[in-house]
C-alpha cells in the first residue's frame, strides 16, 4: 500500500498543470485518481437509503401504496445527507481538489446534512409515489400510451431537476426555494446537458430497481457512485458556469501559495 496521503493532487508553486482532459479519458483519470474515495461515499450512501428502501419494496409486495410512500419518503430523508456526501466527494474530484478523503467528508456531512433532509425527502417522496403508480398502471394492463408517455416524461422532469438540485448542496448555502429556482433555471439553462444526465440517471435506476433483487451485486459494485459521477461530469461545466468553482479554487490556491510565501521570508525586528 502506498505511503502517500490520500490527496487529489500535489500542488507545487510555480507548477502550471497541463490541460485537463475531457471525456473518457478523464472519466478513467478520476477512476485510476479517486475510484476509492467514490466507493466508500456510495458504499455509505447505499447504508443511508436501505432502511427506506426496504419499507417501500416491502410496500410493493404488500400492495400498499402507503407503505411505498413512506419509505420513499424516509429513504430520502436518511439518505439525502450521504447522497450530499457523495456528491461532495465527486465535486471535488472534478475540480482535482486536494485533501484526505475522510477528513473533506466528514467535514462536508457536518455542514451540509441540515441542507440536503430536505431535498432528500422531496426526492424520496417523488421515488416512492412514482414507483407505486407505475406498479399501478402495470397491473391495471389498459392504461393508454399517452398516459405512459407522460409517466416517463415525468421522471425525466424530475430526475432533471434534482440533479441540479442536490448538486448546488455542497456548494451553496440557500434556502430551498433558491435552491429549486437555480434548479429550474439550469435545467433549461443547459437542456443538452440536463436531457445527457437525467436519461442516465432514469435508465440505470430504472433497470436497477427493475430487475431487483438481481441487480444487488450491481449495487454493491457500482451503487451511487457510477451514475453520479458520470452525470456530474456532464453537468459539471454548467456548474462551474453559474457558481465560478474553478475560478473560487484557483483564487484559494494563489491565497494559500501567497500565504507560505509570506511564511518562508525572514522577519527582521529593529531594537
Amino acid at each position: 500500500m502506498s505511503n502517500q496521503p490520500e490527496t487529489n493532487e500535489t500542488p507545487a508553486t510555480g507548477y502550471t498543470p497541463a490541460p485537463r482532459k475531457v471525456g473518457l479519458p478523464r472519466f478513467f483519470e478520476l477512476l485510476g485518481r479517486d475510484l476509492w474515495a467514490f466507493y466508500r461515499a456510495s458504499f455509505l450512501c447505499l447504508l443511508g437509503f436501505l432502511p427506506g428502501t426496504a419499507l417501500a419494496v416491502f410496500g410493493q409486495m404488500g400492495g400498499s401504496a402507503l407503505l411505498t410512500v413512506l419509505g420513499g419518503l424516509l429513504g430520502g430523508l436518511i439518505g439525502g445527507p450521504f447522497l450530499s456526501g457523495m456528491i461532495d466527494t465527486t465535486l471535488r474530484a472534478l475540480r482535482d481538489e486536494p485533501g484526505y478523503w475522510w477528513h473533506t467528508y466528514k467535514r462536508a456531512w457536518k455542514q451540509n446534512w441540515k441542507q440536503s433532509l430536505l431535498p432528500g425527502a422531496l426526492l424520496g417522496l417523488f421515488v416512492g409515489s412514482w414507483s407505486w403508480m407505475l406498479r399501478a398502471q402495470a397491473a391495471a394492463g389498459n392504461t393508454s400510451t399517452m398516459m405512459w408517455v407522460a409517466s416517463l416524461a415525468g421522471i425525466f422532469v424530475c430526475t432533471g431537476f434534482f440533479s441540479w438540485l442536490l448538486a448546488q448542496v455542497p456548494l451553496v448555502d440557500l434556502p430551498l426555494p433558491q435552491l429549486a429556482k437555480n434548479a429550474g433555471l439550469m435545467f433549461f439553462g443547459f437542456f443538452p446537458r440536463t436531457l445527457a444526465a437525467a436519461l442516465l440517471l432514469a435508465v440505470y435506476w430504472g433497470l436497477t430497481l427493475l430487475y431487483l433483487p438481481f441487480t444487488i451485486i450491481t449495487l454493491l459494485a457500482f451503487g451511487f457512485w457510477l451514475p453520479v459521477v458520470i452525470a456530474l461530469m456532464i453537468l459539471y461545466p454548467g456548474l462551474d458556469k453559474v457558481f465560478k468553482l474553478e475560478e473560487t479554487l484557483s483564487a484559494r490556491r494563489d491565497a494559500e501559495i501567497e500565504e507560505r510565501i509570506a511564511e518562508s521570508q525572514p522577519t527582521f525586528h529593529n531594537k
